[in-house]
């Protein structure tokens, strides 16, 4: 069940701007030896530097990055474009059941059994 809490807990903890900002130009210029100027447009060179950029910003942001959009990430500022929007999670009642596979059905309200049913 998503809990509506805890949409409110990332939208208050989501970090700033300025933060990721920081975050990502000290990266770039520990990870990938970028100057001040076009930090944002580097890519990485090859796929061991993005797995130590990435692991970085996860530890120091505190938001992982799912599998999915890896391979999205092309460049740095692609994942500054992925910290700084909002994280989206539909609710059930805005589901579609056409959306649904066949074999998943959401029942609002619970369904409470006696506990000595025999």
């Amino acid at each position: 069940v998503v809990d509506e809490r805890s949409e409110e807990w990332y939208t208050n903890d989501m970090p700033s701007e300025e933060k990721v900002l920081s975050v990502l130009s000290d990266l770039s210029q520990v990870h990938l030896q970028v100057d001040d100027n076009n930090w944002r447009e580097t890519k990485f060179p090859d796929l061991a530097t993005k797995f130590n950029f990435l692991t970085s910003c996860i530890s120091q942001l505190n938001r992982d990055i799912p599998s999915s959009q890896l391979t999205y990430l092309t460049c740095i500022e692609d994942v500054y474009k992925y910290y700084t929007t909002p994280v989206q999670r539909p609710k059930y009642i805005e589901l579609r059941p056409q959306s649904l596979p066949l074999n998943v059905k959401i029942v609002m309200q619970s369904i409470k059994k006696p506990l000595n049913q025999t």
